[in-house]
C-alpha cells in the first residue's frame, strides 16, 4: 500500500479556521497533513484570543509536529522569514507546500527542496472528491451553533475564500455563492508536481494551473 502523501501547511493556512479544518477533514482524498513548530507558532500568534489555537487543535486531534528543517539559508532566493518553512516542508518529506503566498519561494528553491508550492483553493479543488467534501461540510456544521448552517449554507460561504472549490462542487447544492469580493492571487501553483496525480514533470511550463496535460484534459 502507498503511503499517503506528506502536505506540509504553512502558517498562513493553518490562521484560518475554515481552511485548515477543510484540508484536516478532507485528507481521506489521499495526503496526510503535516506542520512544523515554526509554522504554528506563527500561525498562533495570527489568531485572536477566542479562537482554538493551532497547539491545541493539534492536541486534540493528535497530529505531530514535523521536525525542523536544516541549513535553512540554502533558499537563499526566498525571504528570509519563509526559509525555515521551506526547509521544515523539506525535512517533513512534503510533496506540496499549501501557501496563501506561494510567490514568496522562489522556484529555484522549491526545486532544490523537491517541493512544489499550492494556494489551498486550489489544492482542495484538485484534491477533493464530492463524497469526502459533502462529508466534510457535514462534520463541520455539526458543531456549529452560533450561528448554525447547513451544509449548503457552509458551501455558499466557502465560496468567498475558495471560489475554485465551490465551482467544483458547484452542482452538490442548489446555492449560489457568496460573493466578498476576494481577489484569487496572481500566482496559485510553483512546482514541479501535478497536484491531481502527483507525477512530476521536467518543467514548470507543463504544469499551468499545477496540472499537467493529462489531468488538464480532464476538467
Amino acid at each position: 500500500m502507498n503511503e499517503p502523501l506528506a502536505v506540509f501547511l504553512d502558517a498562513n493556512v493553518l490562521a484560518k479556521p475554515v481552511t485548515r479544518t477543510l484540508i484536516l477533514r478532507c485528507s481521506v482524498s489521499g495526503y496526510t497533513a503535516v506542520w512544523s513548530a515554526t509554522a504554528e507558532a506563527e500561525a498562533d500568534r495570527h489568531l485572536s484570543a477566542h479562537q482554538l489555537s493551532v497547539a491545541d487543535l493539534r492536541a486534540t486531534v493528535g497530529i505531530r509536529l514535523s521536525r525542523p528543517g536544516r541549513a535553512p539559508e540554502r533558499f537563499a532566493d526566498t525571504p528570509v522569514g519563509d526559509q525555515q518553512i521551506l526547509a521544515d516542508a523539506e525535512a517533513a518529506g512534503a510533496v506540496f507546500l499549501v501557501t496563501e503566498d506561494v510567490d514568496d519561494f522562489a522556484a529555484d528553491d522549491l526545486r532544490t527542496a523537491g517541493v512544489s508550492a499550492v494556494n489551498p483553493d486550489l489544492f482542495l479543488a484538485e484534491r477533493v472528491g464530492e463524497d469526502v467534501y459533502r462529508r466534510a461540510l457535514e462534520v463541520m456544521v455539526s458543531g456549529m451553533r452560533r450561528p448554525s448552517r447547513t451544509p449548503a449554507e457552509l458551501h455558499a460561504a466557502i465560496a468567498r475564500q475558495h471560489p475554485r472549490l465551490f465551482r467544483r462542487h458547484r452542482n452538490l447544492f442548489n446555492v449560489e455563492p457568496q460573493e466578498t469580493g476576494h481577489r484569487e492571487p496572481a500566482v496559485l501553483y510553483r512546482g514541479l508536481t501535478c497536484v491531481r496525480c502527483t507525477i512530476r514533470q521536467l518543467d514548470e511550463a507543463d504544469l499551468p494551473d499545477g496540472l499537467c496535460a493529462g489531468c488538464a484534459d480532464l476538467v
